[in-house]
């Protein structure tokens, strides 16, 4: 192997070590979520998103804890609540069962203190059911997050 093709190769190897060290954790993750569809803004003001069948967002690694907002518009055919499985990381969380139809829930859900050198973490959402040719599953308000305070 000539001197300029070792070059190369060795830059190239560089190249992808970068690229994947930046895709690892890259800076822009916050704002990536899929399974949502656009925010809207029912009558009273409050900002929400409809979520599919699956729907997953990422939160600050350092946060100790969520409050999740979910409502479920659209009860089984048969009166049964909706449920949503939560997980974080690819872990079960909680089940957060919606028995009351249009009414907000609020849980607080603490989030796992496992050591990550990662600056975001991805929540998961898994609603039992959906409806529609939209495939609408519940809907999700703005999420509030708890953090330790600097210094713990």
């Amino acid at each position: 192997m000539t001197r300029a093709r070792l070059s190369g190769a060795l830059a190239l190897v560089a190249l992808l070590l970068g690229a994947a060290a930046y895709l690892y954790d890259p800076p822009w993750i916050a704002d990536v979520t899929s399974g949502f569809r656009d925010w809207e803004e029912d009558p009273p003001g409050t900002r929400f998103r409809w979520t599919t069948g699956r729907a997953s967002f990422f939160v600050p690694s350092d946060a100790t804890a969520m409050t999740l907002p979910l409502r479920a518009l659209f009860p089984g055919p048969d009166g049964t609540p909706v449920s949503v499985q939560v997980s974080v990381d690819d872990r079960w969380l909680a089940d957060v069962v919606l028995a009351d139809a249009d009414a907000w829930r609020r849980p607080v859900l603490p989030l796992p203190r496992r050591p990550t050198h990662r600056r975001y973490r991805r929540v998961d959402l898994r609603v039992s059911r959906t409806v529609g040719p939209y495939i609408l599953g519940v809907q999700t308000g703005e999420i509030g997050l708890e953090r330790l305070a600097p210094g713990r």
